[in-house]
């Protein structure tokens, strides 16, 4: 993670100012022979570059791991007016859970529904699964005054392809790469697939198994999105792929599928020396064209970056509204199902809060500790009274998790790391819950 320190652009000048004097003393005579409009221009100079000082602060952009943008200026290999620019990084994992989850080698591995079958398994085995299908690696383009603006482009690529892709886990371990990103920027608009507006990335808690908690907003789609300067930072607003979530072969939800109109996503973000703050919203129209029904809804979410003591920061977010598959890798559907059988779109509430503490310990050793919980909010109907509802995707309406790791950094390209992760799942049918237990761990290899 790169860091960006404080520093007082004052003491800098003033510093510039003293180490000025003895040139000044020996010069006074040429000094007092300048006229004051010379003098007024070295104070110009002096003010703009205090000014460019605390400006490169309060500008400065998060660099996250997860998305960085590779083209920097001197970096990379210039073809013609284009820079190019290759990187990535090779993930390794290795997870033991209980329930007698093995972590198939597959897309479906840290899925929280997944975890809570796990849970749910009454199986009391531990299993060991490895992995390496998080590996990425990337391409990014810079390209000077193109109709009087820079463009730059985005393509980002994994291994973690649809879930029946399973691949091979005797002999080959074959997996398909699949796009994660691919996207362009040009005169403060972007155009492609890239992380919704509606979430924050500055505020994404550090774990070992990336987004798999129970509650950040965590979601890749297509998009067109325009970004303009707001006070203290910037306003992004965009209209994003209206997807529910639902395969079009899962009866009888099958006329529950695209939309008629687009998600439209806005977010304000507000970034400095005191950390990076962001509101943001989505809207969103469900339709049913079976029951010829439609109804319009939306979400929050607040979230914040929080500078405390040394290197160390606080990550929070709160979500609530329609988050549907905005939330936790899809752990709840858009609609309560039940009413969707029943010919009616109700759209599902949920809430959403996480909230992590990163702790340095030595420049290189640092650890995150991270507790995140969702929960539906609106009744459920479940006319057979059966464990599965007919509002939610698995058999629990909460989950909580909590995860705690252990990093070393040695060195900007390489990271180790161990982690534990804890669940807990609410049962729908009843007051009790159960609980799932991973072990994990990594090594990060960047290039």
């Amino acid at each position: 993670m790169t860091t960006i320190k404080k520093f007082s652009t004052k003491t800098l000048v003033k510093s510039i100012i003293a180490a000025s004097l003895p040139l000044a003393t020996l010069g006074a005579t040429n000094v007092l022979a300048q006229d004051s409009a010379e003098v007024q221009e070295l104070r110009n100079r002096v003010e703009a570059l205090e000014h460019r000082l605390e400006g490169a602060v309060d500008t400065a952009p998060e660099l996250e791991r997860d998305n960085p943008y590779l083209v920097r200026d001197g970096s990379g290999i210039k073809i013609g007016g284009t820079t190019l620019s290759f990187g990535g990084f090779i993930k390794a994992d290795v997870m033991v859970g209980s329930g007698g989850n093995g972590t198939r080698n597959a897309y479906s591995t840290g899925l929280p529904r997944n975890f809570a079958t796990a849970a749910n398994s009454d199986v009391s085995d531990w299993k060991t699964g490895f992995s390496a299908r998080e590996s990425r690696f990337s391409f990014g383009t810079k390209t000077e005054d193109v109709a009087g603006h820079t463009l730059t482009t985005y393509l980002e690529m994994d291994f973690n392809q649809d879930q029946n892709g399973l691949g091979n886990e005797t002999v080959s371990n074959s997996y398909s790469p699949r796009m994660r990103q691919a996207y362009g920027s040009w005169n403060n608009w972007d155009f492609g697939q890239t992380y919704t507006t509606f979430t924050d990335l500055a505020a994404l808690p550090e774990i070992l198994n990336q987004g798999k908690m129970a509650a950040f907003i965590y979601v890749t789609q297509p998009m067109i999105r325009y970004n303009m300067a707001a006070p203290g930072g910037k306003v992004m607003v965009s209209l994003e792929n209206p997807e529910d979530g639902f395969r079009t072969d899962l009866a009888p939800y099958d006329s529950y599928d695209d939309q008629s109109y687009p998600d439209l996503a806005v977010r304000y973000q507000i970034r400095g020396n005191y950390g990076f703050y962001s509101i943001a919203g989505v809207l969103r129209n469900f339709e049913d064209n079976d029951a010829n029904e439609t109804k319009t809804t939306g979400a929050v979410s607040l979230s914040a970056r929080i500078p405390t003591i040394g290197r160390d920061d606080l990550r929070l977010q709160y979500s609530y509204g329609a988050l549907g598959r905005y939330m936790g890798l899809f752990t709840y559907p858009d609609v309560d199902l039940a009413a969707q059988a029943g010919g009616k779109v109700e759209p599902l509430k949920t809430f959403g809060a996480t909230a992590a503490y990163r702790h340095f310990w030595t420049p290189s050793w640092r650890s995150n500790l991270t507790v995140s919980h969702t929960e539906i909010v609106d009744d459920l109907v479940n006319p057979t009274g059966a464990p599965l509802a007919g509002g939610a995707l698995s058999y629990f309406d909460s989950s909580t998790s909590v995860h705690a790791n252990l990093l070393w950094a040695a060195h900007q390209n390489l990271t180790l790391g161990v982690e534990y992760a804890y669940w807990d799942f609410s049962e729908i049918a009843g007051s009790g819950s159960k609980q799932y237990e991973q072990v994990m761990a990594s090594a990060t290899l960047s290039f």
